[in-house]
């Protein structure tokens, strides 16, 4: 990983790790070293998210996403799971025909009724 990357990437982690430990502080929580772990690869997410945001408009942007391929493909999975999530959900789910529902629409069924 590039230091253009690495080292954001760093800083956002322990920023984020101070944060955490202050709130279970002031919370009485003990610290969770998996959330501390997972604060850093999350941190690296924010800023490979935003690398690949600033590429589409900034060519020196751009040359540093040969360093993140992993977040391009993670990128590239969510788009797909998405656009497939809301595929299922707009045109499949809403318009499931239940067995006792007519299939004729609200105002097929007004005009048969006057």
């Amino acid at each position: 990983m590039d230091k253009a990357i690495y080292i954001p990437s760093a800083i956002l982690g322990v920023i984020f790790i101070l944060i955490y430990a202050y709130r279970c502080h002031v919370t009485k929580r003990e610290f969770n070293q998996a959330v501390m772990v997972n604060a850093f690869l999350q941190s690296s997410g924010i800023v490979c998210g935003l690398l690949l945001v600033l590429g589409t408009f900034n060519d020196e942007a751009k040359k540093l996403l040969n360093e993140i391929d992993l977040y391009i493909l993670i990128a590239g999975f969510a788009v797909t799971a998405a656009s497939i999530k809301g595929i299922h959900k707009d045109i499949f789910l809403s318009t499931v025909v239940k067995p006792n529902e007519p299939r004729t629409s609200v105002k097929r069924q007004e005009e048969v009724k006057s």
